[in-house]
């Protein structure tokens, strides 16, 4: 998910190779005139795959830059794929016999690549656009327990849902986009249990927060996700930045720390199912807090 295309023809040479291309002696003949490198952009059946051509005004072999990259890819006729909507610069060089030369183009690609994540766990969260989870308003939407979705510790049952309503009005939404965007909102408020300071027990407004509470607030973060992974190989979430998190603020991996945010906390994917009668997802997480404990955190999608 970190590369914003995907190549299909293998790069043959570096740049800085062209260079020693075009210096080459020639003996026994002059050399050409300079080539004027251009090139077409032909899209697929697929917008988000492109062919890439090659109409240099004489023979030449082109290589293709994008975005920068230190990749370049090669031939005539290359097809590259483009997983997130964007404007990508696309560089060609071409070699000729009178030298080198390049052009640069824009290619637009209106919408992501929806086929590039449906059917998989990161489709589930992210709809292959955005999605908005919230905690499920229900008994035993969080616990913690000896061992992942066990709440034989402590559970949160139905009144909770309007005593800590604070808790449950959170909403996190999943970007499916090159930046992998997580976006917390906690509503401007939130609920004062005991090592959150004042008013403890009650709901009250994010501005009662400590400055090394602060990161807590709402924000907007990043994610990432790694599939086949965590306990039940359903694979492990990640939201990334100081303050990001899910459900409560002190839960992280390996302990509960009450002082201020963790920089990351991976989440373990325990379960992903569709409720058919309500027509709405269900995603339940975990976190090892370490000493055998866990955190779990039953999350419906709006």
């Amino acid at each position: 998910m970190k590369n914003n295309f995907k190549i299909y023809i293998t790069a043959f040479a570096a740049f800085a190779g062209l260079g020693v291309l075009s210096c080459k002696k020639q003996v026994g003949g002059t050399l050409g005139a300079l080539p004027k490198a251009d090139f077409a952009i032909v899209p697929g059946t697929n917008p988000n795959n492109i062919t890439l051509v090659n109409k240099t005004d004489v023979p030449s072999v082109p290589y293709w830059r994008i975005n920068n990259s230190s990749s370049l890819i090669s031939g005539d006729s290359a097809k590259t794929s483009f997983v997130f909507a964007g404007t990508y610069n696309v560089t060609m060089y071409v070699t000729a016999q009178g030298g080198i030369d390049s052009i640069t183009k824009p290619v637009v690609i209106a919408q992501s690549d929806p086929t590039a994540c449906q059917g998989t766990q990161l489709g589930f969260i992210t709809s292959c656009t955005a999605k908005t989870w919230k905690l499920d308003p229900t008994a035993a939407a969080y616990k913690v327990g000896p061992g992942p979705n066990d709440g034989s510790w402590w559970s949160s049952g139905t009144g909770d849902v309007t005593a800590r309503s604070c808790e449950f009005n959170d909403e996190y939404t999943f970007s499916f986009n090159a930046s992998q965007t997580f976006t917390y909102d906690n509503k401007g408020d939130f609920f004062g249990d005991g090592y959150l300071g004042n008013n403890s027990g009650a709901c009250q407004p994010s501005a009662n927060y400590t400055a090394a509470q602060k990161p807590w607030g709402s924000g907007t973060f990043k994610y990432s996700f790694t599939p086949n992974t965590g306990v039940n190989k359903l694979g492990q979430l990640t939201v990334i930045g100081l303050g990001a998190h899910i459900g409560l603020q002190k839960v992280r991996n390996g302990g509960e720390v009450t002082t201020g945010p963790a920089a990351s906390i991976t989440y373990d994917v325990l379960s992903a199912t569709h409720n058919t009668a309500g027509n709405y997802d269900l995603l339940t997480l975990g976190v090892d807090i370490g000493g055998g404990g866990w955190w779990t955190f039953r999350l419906r999608s709006f």
